[in-house]
């Protein structure tokens, strides 16, 4: 009777082992389809990075900034654009906004869909920081490229229906040089990135 009882709880101990280990298995298999399913893209999408940049469309906005105030120089850079499944806009328009100081004017000048035209104008009731072409050494698509490879992938693989995706470039609050400041928004989460403009570097959010 007890070497009756012995071979029954050994059989029901390896058949508890067993189940354990099928268990096993099949959540391992579960968490690499999840990681699988919530990797970042290897490739940066061709949609993205066509469009044009804000070094390209720096100069049409300077020649409007320059007729409007020849001391003007740029205090904001920026540019909004939206995705839709995972396909970005190639046509955007890039706002550059520009300070004079003899003035203490601001301007925004508009560039995109073949046309460069100056937006609006006010006065500032406080100087604005600007930067010049020296100061900024690191183009859209590097500072973009940044963000994606920060996590900015994974991001937009998580949330590939919709994501808003804002790149501004400008000298933070107690800064030196301007910063490029990436945030991608989908819903209620958000992935921001901040990029050093003169370095290329990852900078403090």
């Amino acid at each position: 009777m007890k070497e009756k009882s012995l071979r029954w709880a050994i059989l029901l101990g390896l058949a508890f082992i067993i189940a354990l280990g099928v268990a096993a298995i099949a959540f391992g298999q579960w968490r690499s389809q999840k990681v699988e399913q919530g990797s970042a893209p290897a490739v940066f999408p061709p949609s993205l990075a066509r469009a044009a940049t804000a070094q390209q469309q720096y100069a049409l906005a300077a020649e409007v900034a320059q007729s409007w105030q020849p001391d003007s120089l740029p205090a904001v850079i920026s540019v909004h654009r939206q995705s839709q499944h995972g396909r970005w806009p190639t046509d955007i328009t890039w706002m550059f906004e520009f300070y004079s100081p003899a003035t203490h004017r601001l301007a925004v000048v508009a560039v995109g869909g073949g046309r460069t035209w100056l937006l609006q104008e006010k006065i500032s009731p406080y100087s604005v920081p600007t930067f010049t072409e020296t100061d900024w050494q690191v183009n859209s698509a590097r500072a973009l490229q940044a963000w994606w490879d920060a996590g900015g992938a994974t991001f937009v693989a998580l949330h590939s229906e919709q994501v808003d995706l804002t790149t501004q470039l400008r000298i933070p609050p107690g800064g030196e040089h301007p910063v490029w400041t990436i945030v991608g928004l989908a819903g209620d989460q958000v992935w921001r990135v901040a990029v050093d403009g003169a370095t290329g570097e990852l900078a403090p959010d």
